[in-house]
C-alpha cells in the first residue's frame, strides 16, 4: 500500500518536472524557468535554523556546463548518492545528445557541482565536469536489488505506459461507439434537409445568425446563436452557441467553428442553422472564456 502511494506522489511529482533534455546546444534560455532549484531556511528539531536544498527538488533539474548566459545542458539529476553520515556523495546524472556523447547515467562527485545565485533564493546547478570525463565515466547501473520504481527514468517509463493505454482507448471508443454515433447523426440531418434550400454560409450576415436557434434534427433544438466570432480578416471563425439554462438563466456558452454549421431556408424564408452535435455534447464540451479563445481557439473550439 504504502509503495503504491509513493508510486502515484512519484507520477504526480513528476508531471510537473521539466520534460527531459533530449537536444543537442539546447540553451539556457530555453529552460530558465524549470531548471532552478530552491534554497531556504528550515526549523529542526534542534534550537536551530538549517538552510538546504531538498533532494527531491533537484531531481529532473538541469545540469548545466557554466554560469553563463550561453550555458548548455549536460544532463538531468536523477538521483543522488548518500553516505552512512548523510552526506551527498555523488549526483546521478543523465547525459544524452551533449557535445555527441550517448546517453547514459553517469555518477558525478557531489563536490563537482555548484551552485549559481539566480535570485533570491533560486539556484542553478552547474558542474566543471569535461566531455572527457563524461566520455571516459563508466556508465552507472543501479543494482538489482535497489528498486527502480522511484526512479524519474522509472515513473517517465510508467508515464509514457499510461498515455499509450489512453491513446488506445479513445481509439476504441472513437471507432466503436463516437463514429458510428456521428455517422447516424449526419444521415439524420441529411435526411431531415433534403427537401430544404441550402444557404452558403458566407452569405449569412452576423446580425441574421445572432438569436438564431440551432438544431441537429426537426425536433432537437440544441442551443442559440449568441455571438459570432470573427478573424483578423473580418470572417467568421467561428460561433458561441449558449446551451442549456432556462428563460436565460445559467446558460452555457460553447465555441462551434463556422465550418460545422450548415444553413438553409425555410419554407416562409426563415433561416434554419444545423450543427452536427447533440446537446449531451454541448453541454459537456468545455464552456466558451474570451481569454483563452483569444490565446488559444482550437482549445476550445468544437469542430464538426
Amino acid at each position: 500500500m504504502i509503495r503504491n502511494l509513493l508510486a502515484s506522489t512519484a507520477v504526480l511529482a513528476v508531471l510537473t518536472m521539466p520534460a527531459f533534455a533530449q537536444d543537442t546546444g539546447t540553451t539556457s534560455k530555453d529552460f530558465q524557468n524549470d531548471r532552478v532549484i530552491y534554497e531556504f531556511d528550515v526549523s529542526t528539531v534542534k534550537p536551530d535554523t538549517a538552510t538546504g536544498f531538498l533532494a527531491s527538488n533537484m531531481i529532473g533539474k538541469s545540469v548545466l556546463n557554466t554560469s553563463t548566459g550561453e550555458a548548455t545542458e549536460i544532463g538531468t539529476v536523477n538521483d543522488l548518492v548518500l553516505s552512512r553520515d548523510g552526506s551527498i556523495r555523488a549526483a546521478i546524472v543523465g547525459v544524452g545528445g551533449f557535445l555527441g556523447l550517448g546517453e547514459k547515467d553517469v555518477a558525478i562527485d557531489y563536490d563537482r557541482l555548484s551552485f549559481t545565485a539566480k535570485s533570491d533564493g533560486e539556484f542553478d546547478v552547474v558542474s566543471d565536469v569535461t566531455r572527457a570525463e563524461l566520455e571516459n565515466a563508466d556508465g552507472f547501473e543501479r543494482p538489482d536489488y535497489v528498486p527502480d520504481w522511484m526512479t524519474v527514468s522509472a515513473v517517465q517509463t510508467e508515464i509514457d505506459k499510461i498515455s499509450e493505454s489512453a491513446k488506445q482507448t479513445y481509439e476504441t471508443v472513437r471507432t466503436e461507439a463516437i463514429d458510428p454515433a456521428k455517422k447516424r447523426l449526419n444521415e439524420t440531418i441529411a435526411s431531415w434537409t433534403a427537401e430544404k434550400t441550402r444557404v452558403q454560409s458566407a452569405t449569412v450576415s452576423s446580425e441574421a445568425l445572432i438569436g438564431s436557434s440551432v438544431h441537429s434534427s426537426a425536433d432537437a433544438n440544441i442551443g442559440e446563436i449568441s455571438q459570432v466570432l470573427l478573424n483578423e480578416d473580418g470572417k467568421a471563425d467561428a460561433v458561441v452557441i449558449d446551451v442549456g439554462g432556462f428563460l436565460g438563466f445559467n446558460e452555457k456558452p460553447v465555441a462551434v467553428s463556422y465550418d460545422s454549421l450548415q444553413m438553409y431556408e425555410t419554407e416562409n424564408g426563415a433561416l434554419l442553422v444545423v450543427a452536427p452535435f447533440t446537446k449531451s455534447e454541448l453541454e459537456k464540451a468545455k464552456a466558451f472564456e474570451p481569454a483563452v479563445y483569444q490565446k488559444n481557439p482550437d482549445a476550445v473550439t468544437l469542430n464538426g
